[in-house]
């Protein structure tokens, strides 16, 4: 292919043309030749520079999820066996380790909805859906649908009830807002 492009060239080159348009030819046709290969050269750098960060990525992940995993067993045994506090202060933790994982989030809503605070509840769900929204697909095994249903529905209670007493209150406009929100995506999402 090279040997064709530099053949053409020369036909060209050996046409009418003055001694300047044969030497911006040849500069030219040596550009692309140097681009191809310098393209081609960093093109194969970036396929095997990629492949590792992927591996290293893969293996932070897998290691970051085998520790919330353990935790999460640990957290969920805590809430069943109604020791909230202890519950609340790991799940904290977690929180402040992992600020982009759903699960902690998702945690803290279940601490909150056994301390009968379903607004309070609603606004980590929320949280937690965000960062995952596999929380509302009934196809993942995080699936999370019913609960969320039931805690939207008590949260609305709730918060009509505290609005009715105190309509001027912004902050309660706001978090039933936040109830609308998840209730809306519940509704939008496959659960």
């Amino acid at each position: 292919m090279l040997s064709g492009i530099v053949h053409h060239v020369s036909c060209i080159v050996e046409e009418d043309m003055d001694r300047l348009d044969r030497f911006s030819i040849w500069a030219i046709v040596i550009l692309i030749i140097s681009s191809s290969a310098l393209i081609s050269h960093h093109v194969g750098e970036t396929k095997s520079g990629r492949g590792s960060q992927e591996s290293k990525t893969t293996l932070n992940s897998s290691i970051v999820l085998t520790e919330i995993e353990n935790q999460v067993n640990v957290i969920k045994s805590l809430i069943e066996g109604n020791n909230l506090n202890k519950a609340e202060i790991l799940v904290k933790e977690l929180i402040q380790k992992y600020p982009f994982e759903g699960e902690p989030k998702m945690l803290m809503g279940d601490i909150f909805m056994r301390r009968q605070y379903p607004v309070n509840a609603i606004l980590e769900y929320k949280e937690a859906v965000d960062l995952n929204p596999d929380y509302l697909d009934k196809k993942t095994s995080l699936s999370q649908g019913k609960k969320l249903n039931v805690a939207v529905k008590e949260a609305i209670i709730e918060i009509e009830k505290k609005i009715k007493a105190n309509p001027d209150d912004k902050l309660l406009k706001k978090h039933r807002k936040d109830i609308y929100y998840l209730q809306r995506k519940i509704a939008g999402g496959c659960a």
